[in-house]
């Protein structure tokens, strides 16, 4: 499989431009469909039949210890690794500046189920499968339990063509600045 770089380094320019002119439109064409409904806000136990593990997902999240966190993302884009009865375990790229991101990302597609970038292709990733391959290091401090009770919005699946593109978009909704958040997430992963 050809990493992100040589994807992009042999892509010309007006590819790139589509690309990127493609993924940022349909970002903002589904954005609209994550925005908050208290009618279908989802209640804590309740099962999301269209989350599955190893997709990558943003919606809006209202932590539930948000007084007393020093930090949290209000708009996570999170790859599910692992389903609970009262939430689920994923790796929220947002907590990586976007350089290391990159450099995540390039390591987890060798994890993928196929090559096709369907909408069949998922991550095939676990917890014991992260902390055992040392160059997957970057997941530590993107590694968060959400609670369905506490989220806000719909699931918004990003189709896997657009991982590449959607995980780069500065769409963190974090409650403090974003470099406090990189400067601490750097320290994890040392």
């Amino acid at each position: 499989m050809a990493s992100l770089f040589e994807k992009l380094q042999n892509e010309s320019p007006s590819e790139l431009e589509q690309r990127s002119f493609e993924s940022l439109e349909w970002f903002k064409d589904n954005l609209r469909y994550v925005r908050v409904r208290p009618d279908q806000t989802l209640r804590e136990g309740e099962v999301v039949t269209t989350l599955e593990i190893g997709k990558m997902y943003m919606y809006f999240y209202d932590a539930k210890h948000k007084d007393t966190l020093p930090y949290f993302d209000r708009f996570p884009l999170v790859i599910p690794i692992r389903k609970y009865a009262t939430g689920f375990l994923g790796i929220n790229l947002h907590y990586i500046a976007p350089r290391y991101r990159v450099i995540f990302l390039e390591e987890l597609f060798e994890y993928t189920n196929n090559t096709e970038y369907n909408e069949t292709t998922r991550f095939r990733l676990t917890y014991e499968l992260l902390k055992g391959v040392s160059r997957l290091k970057y997941y530590k401090p993107c590694l968060k339990e959400y609670l369905y009770g506490h989220i806000a919005s719909q699931f918004s699946l990003v189709p896997s063509q657009y991982w590449e593109i959607v995980a780069m978009l500065p769409s963190q909704q974090f409650n403090v600045n974003a470099n406090t958040v990189y400067a601490d997430s750097r320290r994890k992963v040392v």
